[in-house]
């Protein structure tokens, strides 16, 4: 059995077995050489011509379920997650409920973002005794990624029965009992997380925001730059730092750190966001286009990059395929006042007036109704406070 080095990625992800060097399920002698070559490829770190290899073998024998997830594992190590997901699916469905490729499944999934479909997978890769521990974590995460926090807290406290110290599940259960509204047990876990890793980057990432919650930007930026020290490659990090100079209007500041998220994790959408959003502002329009589109290929449902990409498009005059995003924009978040305000606007100056004023009208008509409320809960909130009289002695 082959199998590829445990490695680090978010906060902790691991690389995908290879159930063996050479798959043989259904295999003749010409696939069997190609599977040879493919294996041979991918230890010598060639991986793209390993793939080549895997598919002209997979051509001859389609049935190798063993070669898909040895596929799998080499897009995943291109950080290809949604290929990566697809050979898993094909290696499930030649052996379905495989716990091994069921949790080389769900951990692709997951990191394509999608963790509602990884969560099945992993349930079926806890059946997996050489990763049962990191199964369960990685269900914690997903559901602390789904902000289902009991769910979270109860798999991530299963896995801290096994690894008490564990840097990586203390500070997911830091967050998620927070979350939770149980400040008494998340305490309880900072201060065995401080304990036992002191050092920790998510020691320092978890005081960086304490102080940035507390508007102590300059004790924030101190931490977080700790953090990234001890763990450079860690992702989220660098997004903190990056966001925390991008709210001060620290722009110039912001960039590398966004950009270096970036290069950790391809898939940070935010990050592309941000980054898109500073090019707005800092007029590289053709950047700034980009630089969303990529935002919205990692994350097709996020509103904010689809209102950049449309402003974007403004400043280019390319009007018709503004008020499109605009659109889209409005129906992801239908609540977001700007996003009506953008497409109303639009649509006048495409020479769609009636249009266009009614969606202003409608922005101002919510505008008015929300600060009616806001004046009237106000008002009842004063009216049930009486000013206080002291007791005057008769004289």
């Amino acid at each position: 059995m082959c199998r590829h080095q445990r490695k680090q990625l978010l906060p902790l992800v691991f690389l995908g077995s290879l159930l063996g060097s050479l798959p043989h399920f259904g295999a003749d002698d010409n696939s069997d050489s190609h599977f040879r070559r493919a294996s041979q490829m991918a230890q010598e770190g060639k991986i793209d011509a390993a793939i080549s290899e895997y598919h002209l073998g997979l051509k001859q024998a389609p049935n190798a379920y063993d070669a898909y997830n040895n596929l799998g594992t080499l897009y995943f190590q291109k950080q290809d997650f949604q290929k990566a997901a697809a050979a898993y699916r094909d290696a499930d469905r030649l052996r379905p409920r495989d716990p091994e490729i069921s949790f080389n499944l769900g951990l692709a999934l997951l990191k394509s973002g999608d963790f509602n479909a990884a969560i099945p997978y992993l349930v079926l890769g806890t059946e997996f005794k050489a990763r049962s521990i990191d199964a369960h974590y990685l269900l914690g995460l997903c559901y602390y990624e789904l902000k289902d926090w009991k769910q979270a807290i109860q798999k991530l406290e299963w896995a801290r029965q096994s690894q008490p110290s564990r840097a990586e599940i203390l500070y997911l259960l830091v967050e998620a009992y927070r979350n939770h509204r149980e400040p008494e047990k998340a305490m309880e876990d900072f201060a065995e997380l401080l304990r036992s890793n002191p050092d920790s980057p998510f020691v320092h990432k978890l005081l960086g925001l304490a102080h940035d919650a507390a508007n102590q930007s300059r004790e924030a930026e101190e931490e977080f730059k700790k953090a990234i020290a001890a763990s450079p490659t860690l992702p989220q990090l660098h997004f903190a730092l990056g966001y925390l100079y991008y709210r001060a209007g620290r722009l110039d500041d912001a960039i590398a750190p966004f950009q270096e998220e970036t290069k950790i994790n391809p898939d940070s959408a935010q990050s592309h966001f941000y980054l898109g959003d500073i090019a707005l502002k800092q007029q590289r329009t053709e950047e700034a286009v980009e630089y969303f589109r990529s935002a919205l290929q990692h994350n097709p449902s996020y509103g904010e990059a689809c209102l950049g990409l449309g402003q974007a498009y403004v400043k280019l005059g390319r009007m018709q395929e503004s008020v499109e995003l605009f659109r889209r924009a409005a129906q992801l978040m239908p609540d977001n006042a700007e996003f009506q305000y953008w497409l109303g606007r639009t649509l006048i100056k495409l020479g769609h007036p009636a249009e266009g004023e009614k969606i202003l009208l409608e922005v101002q008509e919510s505008h008015n109704r929300k600060r009616k409320v806001a004046r009237e809960d106000l008002n009842r909130g004063m009216s049930s406070v009486a000013p206080s009289a002291k007791n005057i002695p008769p004289q």
